[in-house]
């Protein structure tokens, strides 16, 4: 019989704060006695959501642990997501320590349960303050990304407030595996194809912790149900702990982005008597890029159409309606790849990622630039190798990105980090950084957004865009109704506006109202995002192989470069960046805005197919007041390509009847009579001029 028992430690627990670092795990076994000492607050939660307000420091807490038969058999205590540095006793006996914030980590404390006691779990949980100027922003030593330094968290750059609203705690559950003779806590799923993709070798590499099981059983299912594989397996004890199979399987499924296939995944169980039993699912997939740093899938050739993502500042509130949510808002915006900004996310979202078929560049958890020590330097390579194999497994994940923006330190500290990645996968495409270069700001940080026709930073553009103030209830409900009407710019910039690009760069009319305001910000952002998009997408494959729009919603109440605010509001960015990123596209240059009576249209037209799909016999019309005429018949558009129609093939008046006014023309590409894309633009048109006024 099998007398292994899971207990999920969740609830409330008592809490100490200890701002100065004074307390021991005597003293605080003391002051639990006396219960007005002591505070409450729910696990698996971040103190910010919990109430303690920009608190930096260090926060005991008290959890009674369940009263357990206590065998000699293995005792497993496991941790699922603390930030940032822990430290963990069993009534006074110091069981382990642990430093990062995305880690699930865990702790043989067979010796420390007492059968069936009630006992006190001592969870210490720090989360300082780096010391501004000396050592926060430019020499970092805590591995947090965006979580402690970005211009979309609370503070912004400021050195002041920059590290306000700390993202501490114990963000995620913990769990408690007793009676067990073995723990299997890592399992691995490599798959490799053959050249013509009709069979994959699946490595599974597993470790076990404890006792060598008498057998393994192991099973596979396939995306549609059925049982694929199966074995009953004698573990050789001379590969104990590590262990590894191989098993092939014919004509796979393969896992794809949604727009170019189904996103299949398979399912993996791992089970012994008296074991813990681990479930993965994983996809089987190759992905790659070639000398010119074009993307490709499974052998098919893919222009990424991406937004960078930090979905929020504290983890602990990303729950599933939230992440289905966003994932359905990325769906609805044809973006087949999201770059997760400078920090490691929950593996529910990654998970949701792997089902949906959009595609992840994940970045490491650097931002910036940090200490240049060789202890800083271990301490990054260690947090990486966990980076990678606790989320090797999600098929979506196609990139590993060492470090944004960081500077100098690409040919220092990211060196290092990339030969460690490297060393523990050869799957996926490597970047040792995302750096300033490939980060066109035209139109925010210098210059204007016309400057996109230079298709800038290529060949993979992993940012661009401007900011967009939220709808005005957003705004309100972010700064404050009597912030916003009294133009309380320094609560403005604690919330990520930037003052001086907005009206001095990119020149933004504020307007005569807060409406208008918004209106004109919005206006702005939509018309960059749809200049710099409708440029570098003419240039698919020539120059330009991707692109990341940067940023797609907001991680706390903000104004930010997000084209979805915090609560979910999407702004008109959002339905621009929806219609530009079309797998098919219909891209139009104007040659000329403003139009007479009875004149020609002057303008280019490129028609862009990212899918796998041609299509032949469509038809390309235009519509202007009901007044529907014929740019091309028969066209025939292939699969993966960019069709150029030039003016000079482009006869299409404006009619004779129409007064002076702003007018909106429609493209429509047809095929059978059915609207396969769509796009607009408007013209204005004006009297002839006769006299002099």
């Amino acid at each position: 019989m099998n007398s292994m028992k899971k207990y999920v430690i969740d609830g409330v627990c008592k809490v100490i704060r200890d701002t100065e670092g004074c307390f021991n795990v005597e003293t605080i076994l003391q002051l639990h006695e006396n219960s007005e000492a002591l505070e409450q607050t729910n696990l698996s939660s971040n103190w910010e959501i919990q109430g303690f307000n920009n608190y930096n420091g260090s926060l005991w807490h008290i959890i009674n642990l369940p009263a357990i038969e206590k065998k000699e058999e293995l005792n497993i205590l496991e941790f699922t997501g603390v930030d940032y540095f822990t430290e963990v006793w069993i009534d006074d006996k110091f069981i382990g320590s642990h430093e990062g914030y995305f880690q699930t980590f865990t702790f043989d404390v067979t010796k420390a349960l007492n059968n069936n006691n009630a006992q006190l779990l001592i969870v210490k949980v720090t989360s300082p303050k780096e010391e501004p100027g000396k050592v926060w922003p430019d020499k970092k030593q805590l591995i947090k990304g965006i979580f402690s330094h970005h211009d979309c968290r609370p503070g912004g750059w400021s050195h002041e407030y920059g590290q306000d609203k700390n993202t501490g705690g114990i963000w995620n559950s913990i769990n408690l595996y007793t009676g067990l003779k073995s723990f299997i806590n890592k399992i691995k799923i490599t798959s490799s194809l053959d050249k013509e993709f009709d069979k994959a070798i699946l490595s599974i590499d597993y470790k076990i912790l404890g006792s060598t099981p008498d057998n393994l059983d192991i099973k596979i299912v396939s995306p549609d149900g059925n049982e694929l594989w199966s074995e009953h397996q004698i573990v050789d004890i001379t590969d104990f702990p590590k262990n590894s199979i191989k098993v092939v399987i014919e004509n796979p499924d393969l896992w794809y982005p949604r727009e170019l296939g189904n996103p299949n995944l398979y399912t993996l169980t791992i089970q012994a008597n008296e074991c813990n039993t681990i479930t993965e699912t994983f996809g089987i997939r190759e992905v790659r890029l070639d000398e010119v740093q074009a993307f490709f899938i499974n052998g098919k050739r893919m222009f990424l159409r991406g937004t960078n993502i930090i979905p929020t500042q504290f983890l602990s509130e990303l729950n599933e309606n939230r992440i289905q949510a966003i994932v359905n808002l990325l769906t609805e915006a044809n973006i087949n790849i999201v770059r997760v900004h400078a920090h490691v996310n929950r593996q529910e979202f990654y998970n949701a990622l792997d089902e949906a078929g959009i595609l992840v560049w994940q970045d490491f958890a650097l931002q910036w630039t940090y200490a240049e020590s060789e202890e800083f330097r271990e301490n990054a390579i260690s947090q990486i190798e966990d980076m990678v194999n606790q989320f090797y497994n999600h098929p979506s994940i196609a990139f590993w990105c060492c470090h944004n923006e960081p500077g100098d330190q690409i040919n220092s500290l990211d060196v290092h980090l990339e030969e460690a990645v490297k060393q523990l996968d050869s799957t996926r495409i490597i970047r040792r950084a995302s750096n300033y270069e490939e980060h066109p700001y035209d139109g925010w940080y210098w210059g204007n957004y016309e400057h996109f026709n230079s298709t800038p930073m290529g060949p993979l553009v992993t940012e661009f865009g401007a900011q967009a103030l939220p709808s005005l209830s957003s705004l309100e409900k972010t700064l404050t109704k009597d912030n916003v009407d009294k133009l309380n710019w320094d609560k403005w910039k604690y919330h990520n506006f930037q003052y001086e690009q907005t009206f001095n760069v990119a020149q933004v009319d504020p307007g005569n109202s807060i409406d208008e305001f918004i209106n004109n910000s919005q206006t702005y952002q939509q018309n960059l995002l749809k200049r710099a998009i409708d440029f570098y997408r003419r240039k698919k494959h020539n120059g330009i192989t991707g692109i990341f729009q940067f940023m797609f919603v907001d991680c706390w109440p903000s104004i930010t470069w997000s084209v979805v605010d915090y609560y979910l509001k999407t702004k008109p960015g959002y339905e621009q960046l929806r219609l530009s990123f079309q797998p098919l596209y219909i891209s139009v240059e104007l040659r000329q805005t403003k139009y007479n009576p009875g004149t020609s249209l002057q303008l280019d037209i490129w028609i862009i197919n990212d899918s796998q799909k041609s299509y032949e016999d469509t038809a390309l019309e235009t519509v202007i007041e009901a007044n529907t005429q014929t740019v091309n018949q028969n066209l025939s558009i292939d699969s993966d390509s960019v069709k150029f129609i030039s003016h000079e093939k482009i006869n299409i008046k404006i009619p004779e009847n129409l007064q002076p006014a702003e007018y909106t023309i429609k493209f429509l590409l047809k095929q059978n009579e059915q609207i396969i894309s769509s796009n607009c633009e408007s013209i204005k048109v004006v009297d002839n001029m006769t006299t002099w006024s």
